[in-house]
């Protein structure tokens, strides 16, 4: 398992090297769709429990509902802005969702498929350096997942018929850089504007 001293050696050690990226696509026209976004959230709250979070360690298993539902990883980087209503603001990325128990998969629960995770969660934080990004779908996971600090969201989902349905607009709407299949339909721009070579 990544500890927090593992994940700050690391950084430490890479700290001069290149930054590895986290490639992220958002699709503008879900992120605007005001319409499909209503009625994702009006869903999402008439059928799903509200959100819990839990730091996603190997261990939070029992904790974690023995229902089916939807469950998101989750990267949270540290820094918090303070607002001028007195909240703070905070940057995070959806890295994964999935689901556990939909139409014709009973035994399957939220508790249960974190613990299909737990293997992943061991990663070594020094692969985000020295080793390229993955391509296939289990190798994605042990190699994202390694990035701290991490969380797992979990809303239960009483009807199971629902569940895909769900998870299919919500990875529509983030496309999160694990999930392989089920993002928008994104057309790529080359920039016409020249970019600096350096930064100040």
């Amino acid at each position: 398992m990544a500890t927090p001293d593992t994940v700050a050696r690391a950084v430490i050690r890479h700290r001069l090297d290149v930054s590895p990226a986290l490639e992220l696509q958002l699709g503008i026209a879900p992120m605007m769709d005001v319409s499909a976004l209503q009625v994702l959230q009006d869903d999402l709250k008439r059928l799903a429990s509200p959100w819990e979070r839990l730091v996603a360690t190997e261990s939070i298993a029992a904790a974690i509902p023995d229902e089916p539902g939807l469950y998101m990883f989750v990267w949270r980087p540290s820094i918090k802005l303070a607002m001028a209503d007195r909240t703070e603001g905070s940057f995070h990325q959806v890295l994964y969702i999935g689901n556990a128990g939909g139409a014709g998969e009973l035994g399957n629960t939220l508790r249960n498929r974190y613990r299909n995770y737990k293997k992943h969660l061991r990663g070594n934080p020094e692969d985000l350096w020295t080793r390229e990004p993955p391509i296939n779908r289990d190798d994605r996971l042990t190699h994202y997942l390694a990035l701290r600090p991490l969380e797992y969201w979990f809303a239960t989902v009483d009807d199971r018929s629902m569940i895909r349905n769900l998870e299919s607009r919500l990875i529509h709407l983030y496309n999160p850089p694990i999930n392989i299949q089920g993002g928008p339909t994104l057309r790529g721009r080359l920039s016409t504007i020249p970019r600096p070579a350096l930064r100040s």
